[in-house]
């Protein structure tokens, strides 16, 4: 019964899926039709305004042949998953060429439809992305037109031989732009500015938009940049956006698996406290309406000597923990000196740092890392310790010195 329900679904979705096929979604072709004097290294792309369905290419997709009917082997891949590229494999020559691109299946997961609802409520119940579904997928599907069209090539117009951005590696402030530019050489020596002409190809299209020169960042992450013109492309740059709370940059958000796969999970900019930590202990201290300096100080210090403890949970790990708590008391004697004992009590309850039970979480939040803690719990028992005067030297800053 269940088969023969299954079997009527994909009936029925086959009938849903063909409504409105012949509908073209097609924004750009380069080179463009009857252009003359292409470049020899000139490369095929043409531009949806919808995401491409991978498994609707095959090796005939794009075909481009000569006026004499040879026909140019070549590379087809996807870029931005709206764009097809056809890289020719060698040069060409001078004369016409005739290009056929066949129509290929697109993803619309705009448009409404019951049967996308169908489809996308049952999927759901399998996939956390039900984009991953491919009867979803099958739903949103609709055909692209059949393309033909030619374009001249000129072999002697001067050819790129290179391409440089003039940036490496970015780092970015959430609220603040940049520039870029590229150059491209060619083979007669000149130099020429093709910002506003090359293709970007990014890892991760969420992170940044690129308008003629000027990056703006769209959410914070981390994604690798190229620019792509004719035929040539430039080496892979990686560029953060990051988020800054009063003066704090905070590390990129670690991805929650992989950071907690380890003991000492993820560190990106080796200052000694995990990264999910450190954006924890940003996120809530930075922007304290009495001691934020202060206090992300001696959060940033109880953290990294928690790391310690973690990596080496022996007794000669406690020094760490200790000058955490010597330098939370120096600053809680400095400022309750003048108070009443209970006075004093009550301003430790409000502002102490280390006994905050959020942050032990934070810090002790896989079943590894809770071991951890309890094997150097079970390395101090039993010894007898001496007791320590609070110092400004048990700081790792100097907190006289933060003006609060």
């Amino acid at each position: 019964m269940l088969k023969n329900i299954f079997i009527m679904f994909f009936l029925v979705a086959s009938i849903h899926a063909k409504n409105g096929a012949n509908q073209t979604y097609l924004v750009s072709l380069s080179p463009e039709a009857n252009m003359q004097e292409v470049s020899a290294d000139t490369a095929i792309e043409v531009k949806y305004d919808l995401p491409i369905s991978k498994d609707s290419l095959h090796r005939k997709t794009i075909t481009l042949k000569s006026s004499h009917g040879k026909k140019v082997v070549g590379s087809l891949y996807i870029n931005n998953e709206n764009s097809l590229t056809f890289t020719p494999q060698e040069e060409l020559v001078s004369g016409d060429y005739k290009v056929q691109v066949s129509s290929i299946h697109l993803l619309d997961y705009t448009t409404p439809s019951n049967f996308k609802s169908y489809t996308k409520k049952i999927c759901s119940f399998l996939y956390d992305d039900v984009k991953e579904c491919r009867l979803y997928r099958y739903a949103c599907r609709v055909k692209s037109k059949k393309i033909k069209y030619s374009f001249s090539v000129d072999d002697n117009k001067p050819k790129v031989i290179s391409l440089t951005l003039n940036k490496s590696n970015i780092q970015l402030n959430e609220d603040n732009t940049t520039t870029i530019s590229v150059n491209a050489k060619y083979d007669d020596n000149e130099t020429i500015d093709v910002t506003n002409e090359v293709e970007w190809i990014m890892s991760n299209s969420n992170i940044i938009s690129i308008s003629k020169n000027i990056i703006t960042p769209i959410n914070e992450g981390i994604t690798t940049l190229q620019a792509s013109f004719n035929s040539q492309t430039t080496v892979e740059i990686s560029l953060t956006v990051y988020k800054e709370i009063n003066g704090y940059k905070l590390p990129p958000e670690p991805d929650e698996t992989l950071n907690n796969s380890t003991l000492l999970g993820i560190d990106s900019n080796n200052n000694g406290v995990r990264d999910d930590v450190e954006r924890y202990v940003i996120k809530r201290y930075a922007k304290d309406p009495e001691f934020p300096k202060t206090k992300t100080a001696l959060a940033m210090q109880y953290a990294w000597s928690a790391q310690k403890i973690l990596e080496n949970p022996t007794i000669e790990s406690k020094k760490y923990s200790n000058d955490a708590i010597d330098c939370e008391s120096y600053w809680f004697n400095k400022i309750t000196e003048s108070m009443t004992t209970l006075e004093m009590m009550k301003y430790m309850n409000n502002h102490e740092v280390f006994n905050d039970p959020e942050i032990k979480d934070k810090i002790y939040n896989t079943r590894d890392r809770i071991e951890q803690k309890f094997s150097y719990n079970s390395a101090l028992s039993g010894n007898i310790f001496n007791g320590r005067n609070e110092s400004i030297d048990n700081c790792q800053i100097n907190i006289d010195e933060l003006g609060e």
